[in-house]
């Protein structure tokens, strides 16, 4: 989960329980139920009231859209405004003790994994040590046990042994056809943090009808026998937890009924939960190899680590590596 899309999901829920409760109509049989199941009110309304319900829909044409709009409205409508969301303060250090992080692959991102050594010319190969020797160019100290020696040609790649005596090695007894061989890093991929942050979301769903007050009722039934029948499938499989659905009474709209004229209803339905919506930090190479550089004009340095503030640090020469480095990769890490 990445940010909830809550305006589409809950769209797509009204969308689909209305298609479905087309399609099957012995839904609308279930969802007004109470009319032929309870003695009192099958008596007064029965079958008669279902069999309404299904004219009625038949009938009609339901737009399901984002409020507002441009266009006119024509009902009967349900529209879904967006309402408020909030992160909650009680868990606002969630995000904050993430463990997760996401591999990412450099044809996804567009950031190609450089050489740790540029393609060179060798100097040696010993088939029977696995010993490939390079020019004095070339800086070993960069090379690490597990990265890879490629052929930049054909890909072809030979894990690294280690370093010794001026030479790469590999595993010994291998044909290593190549004018020219490069050093990969060991992981080709980068990875980064998933951050996490929990928000309290709201959502106003507006059952519009005209004419008979009862067809709103109708229309604000199937609005709430959709959420219901779809909230494990498409709120709780999107993260959307702990929802809470709440209706107001039906209402007279006034603004849309004119005097002597046909009358307009509206029913709303709030729905209101939690969700999580997490997010990718800057994606970092992992580290692999560690070389460390003597600052400069720093006389009582005399080895190991040495942590500098930017307080009255000495000066540093902007060109001399002060940290291990990855070939031109020099701000990955």
């Amino acid at each position: 989960m990445s940010i909830f899309q809550g305006d589409a999901i809950v769209k797509q829920m009204i969308d689909q329980g209305i298609d479905d409760i087309r399609k099957n109509p012995w839904l609308i049989d279930h969802m007004l139920e109470d009319f032929t199941g309870n003695p009192y009110l099958a008596e007064k309304y029965g079958k008669k009231q279902i069999d309404a319900c299904r004219e009625w829909l038949a009938n009609n044409q339901i737009d399901v859209y984002m409020f507002p709009r441009d266009d006119r409205d024509r009902t009967p409508f349900i529209s879904i405004t967006m309402g408020q969301s909030s992160e909650k303060l009680d868990m606002r250090t969630e995000g904050d003790r993430s463990t997760g992080y996401k591999t990412l692959y450099p044809n996804q991102i567009g950031r190609p994994i450089p050489y740790i050594v540029k393609p060179f010319i060798p100097t040696d190969y010993d088939q029977v040590t696995g010993g490939i020797s390079v020019p004095d160019s070339v800086d070993l100290s960069l090379i690490a046990p597990q990265m890879i020696l490629v052929n930049p040609a054909n890909g072809t790649g030979y894990i690294i042994l280690g370093v010794s005596d001026g030479q790469i090695m590999i595993a010994p007894n291998q044909f290593v056809p190549a004018s020219e061989l490069g050093v990969l890093p060991h992981y080709q991929f980068y990875q980064a943090n998933i951050g996490r942050s929990f928000f309290e979301e709201s959502y106003n769903i507006e059952c519009h009808s005209s004419g008979d007050i009862q067809t709103v009722m109708w229309l604000w039934s199937i609005a709430v026998y959709s959420l219901l029948r779809y909230r494990q499938g498409l709120l709780e499989a999107n993260g959307f937890a702990e929802s809470i659905i709440s209706s107001g009474p039906p209402m007279l709209n006034s603004a849309w009924t004119t005097e002597g004229g046909e009358k307009f209803y509206v029913r709303s339905i709030e729905l209101r939960g939690q969700v999580q919506n997490s997010w990718i930090s800057a994606p970092h190479r992992l580290i692999e190899n560690v070389r460390l550089g003597q600052p400069i004009n720093c006389d009582t340095f005399e080895g190991g680590i040495k942590i500098l503030s930017n307080l009255n640090s000495p000066p540093f020469i902007a060109s001399t590596p002060q940290s291990w480095t990855t070939a031109e990769d020099t701000d990955e890490e």
